[in-house]
């Protein structure tokens, strides 16, 4: 625009211009020549303005873009914090605790309408690192070194969920094995429970996560299902205490696929909510073929079955399972485990031949009488739990009655905003194995006992 000025200031001064230079050239001539300067000028400054505008369009439009992108990303997540004091009849000296129970991360990432990916990272008991566990309840007090407990960061999802039609989808990669109660209501705001729930934590992997694919979808409206080819179990980090939760296999770099494992589970919803349902699963898997060496010639068929209901309806909570589950040749897994290697860091003591657990729990939100108007939430609840890892054995193994157990809890959580929960609990856990008097080894007539009072701070967001 300077240039432009500087023209018409030129143009007013023609005059004196034109009155040195008459003798050669004419005022129309001169005229014609100022116009087409300016008009050049016009041309220059005009494209020089295009320029700057397309610039400016270039970047908002790259803004817009990565602002886009961005949003296609999701980042949503929870966490758990738990205090216990104990008091163990099976272990008097047994420590009060602190627990960073878990932190689990899920990022997201929706590739088109129909196409996501989903990927969750659970950081346990406060990170990564080497810790080390004194263990009373199966190695008669010894110390272990263990690399997964006492801090551990874990990737445990990682799938691709292609959504083809409402009856019919497709999931592929790491994923949730969605069996039975507790693997579907995992969020702590979802349980009432300090810690995740007893039985099924007892008998189980908690999360339950293998590689494989999935179809699932929903039909007649009510009726919702799941269907897994996956990765198996390990029949070498089967134990006593915990049946075959322990052969969830994690402890290798790769993970053995010798024989996949099939599952199914069927879901009849009904009610307002999405999580008052009731359903069954089914699970089966030959766990000798994934041992890390070939030193068991027979199988291990590991078959399961449960069935569960849960009821989230206006104030009242209600969550019941039952399960059932047999391991084949379960004496010949106890043998060939009896015999590992102290550096595969497994429990190496008998195996029970059938698992049995049943579990219910209700609560009910008491502030809602009180405040209806609150959006806080109170639920007095209580719980009971019973499992028997040796409910049947088989060949020279002896039925242990300590691996019955019977659990009564009761507690409370309180809900200062829907994604932040406070809870305490009482749990008093009675053991199938008879009670000694410590100092007089004297049977007290009495059961043994594990009584443990704690409490939690559980979010999501």
């Amino acid at each position: 625009m300077y240039k432009i000025s500087c023209l018409l200031i030129l143009i007013f001064s023609v005059s004196g211009f034109a009155q040195t230079k008459r003798d050669s050239l004419s005022g129309a001539e001169l005229k014609a020549e100022l116009k087409q300067e300016i008009k050049q000028e016009l041309i220059k400054e005009m494209a020089k303005t295009s320029l700057e505008e397309g610039k400016e369009a270039k970047k908002e439009a790259e803004d817009k873009n990565r602002l886009i992108s961005w949003n296609k990303f999701s980042l949503e997540g929870y966490g758990v914090i738990n205090y216990f004091n104990n008091d163990y009849d099976t272990d008097p000296a047994f420590k009060d605790k602190f627990d960073t129970e878990r932190l689990n991360l899920y990022l997201g990432y929706q590739f088109t309408k129909n196409i996501s990916f989903l990927s969750e990272f659970e950081f346990e008991h406060g990170g990564t690192g080497i810790a080390m566990e004194y263990d009373t309840q199966e190695e008669s007090g010894e110390f272990e070194q263990e690399v997964e407990q006492g801090g551990e960061v874990k990737l445990e999802q990682a799938y691709i969920n292609f959504k083809i039609a409402p009856y019919f989808n497709i999931i592929a990669g790491r994923m949730k094995l969605h069996f039975g109660l507790a693997q579907d209501l995992d969020e702590p705001t979802e349980y009432f429970t300090t810690t995740l729930p007893e039985m099924q934590n007892a008998l189980l992997p908690l999360g339950w996560y293998e590689n494989g694919i999935e179809f699932y979808g929903e039909f007649a409206k009510h009726f919702h299902y799941r269907a897994y080819i996956v990765s198996g179990l390990d029949a070498t980090g089967f134990s006593s205490q915990n049946w075959i939760k322990f052969g969830h296999q994690g402890r290798f770099e790769m993970i053995n696929a010798e024989s996949l494992a099939f599952a199914a589970r069927l879901d009849y919803q009904f009610g307002t909510s999405d999580k008052t349902y009731f359903g069954i699963s089914g699970y089966v898997n030959d766990a000798a073929a994934n041992r890390p060496k070939d030193d068991m010639q027979e199988s291990a068929y590991v078959t399961i079955g449960e069935a569960h209901f849960s009821y989230h309806e206006n104030n009242l909570r209600i969550h019941s399972q039952v399960l059932y589950g047999n391991l084949e040749n379960s004496n010949i897994v106890s043998l060939k485990n009896s015999k590992l290697s102290n550096n595969l860091n497994v429990k190496r003591n008998p195996v029970g031949k059938n698992a049995f657990g049943f579990s219910t729990e209700i609560g009910y939100d008491i502030l809602s009488l009180i405040t209806p108007d609150s959006h806080q939430k109170l639920f007095p609840f209580g719980r009971y739990d019973y499992y028997d890892t040796f409910q049947e054995v088989e060949g020279n193994v002896i039925k242990n009655p300590r691996w019955q157990r019977s659990t009564i809890t009761a507690g409370i959580n309180w809900f200062v905003i829907d994604d932040i929960v406070v809870k305490a609990q009482y749990t008093d856990r009675c053991l199938g194995s008879e009670n000694y008097d410590q100092n007089t080894l004297e049977f007290t007539g009495k059961k043994q006992h594990e009584r443990t009072f704690s409490l939690g701070l559980a979010f999501e967001f």
